[in-house]
This record gives structure tokens, sequence and C-alpha cells, in this order.
């Protein structure tokens, strides 16, 4: 048995992403907008290298926005990491357990 990597995570905050933070540059936005787009950080990057018109980050904030961003970027970003750290690791267990 052969296990095939499948990215559904990726593919779903991604879609997540379109379908529920889109960042408007002329908005102003606050703490709870830098939560929301601390989180998905990442999938609006992806989106933002092939849109370049695709915001990964608020142009016109508050102090708080940019505080609560940062913490939740790091920390998604951390999150991102470990994940795939992990599902390589129990794929790479996987994909050796199956000599004979």
């Amino acid at each position: 048995m052969v296990f095939m990597f499948l990215p559904w995570r990726p593919i779903v905050a991604i879609v997540a992403a379109v379908l529920f933070v889109n960042i408007n540059g002329t908005e102003l936005y606050g703490w709870q907008a830098g939560l929301a787009h601390g989180l998905f950080f990442l999938p609006n990057l992806v989106r933002h290298l092939f849109d370049g018109d695709v915001l990964f980050k608020a142009t016109n904030c508050t102090t708080g926005y940019h505080v609560a961003w940062w913490i939740v970027t790091v920390g998604s970003c951390i999150g991102w990491l470990v994940d795939a750290t992990f599902s390589f690791m129990k794929a790479s267990v996987f994909v050796g357990s199956d000599k004979e």
C-alpha cells in the first residue's frame, strides 16, 4: 500500500480565505480583524503570489491590528510548520512500513 499525500488542509484554508477573509485596502481594521487576517496569513500570501491585488495584511489599520496580526501570524506559521512536520513524519513511517 502506498501512501499518497493529499494537501487537503492548505486547500481548505485557501478556500476559507477566499470566502471569508478578503481584505479591503481602504477599510479601517481593528484588532479583531488582525486576529482573522493573521490566522489566514499563509493562504492569503499564496493568493497574493498568484493575484497581486489580494492583500495579506491591511494597509489602513490600527496599532491593535498590528499587534494582533503579528501575534497570530507567528503562531499560525509555527502551527503550519508543526503540522507539516508531523504529517511528513507520519507519511514516511507509513510508506516505510510497506516493505515485505
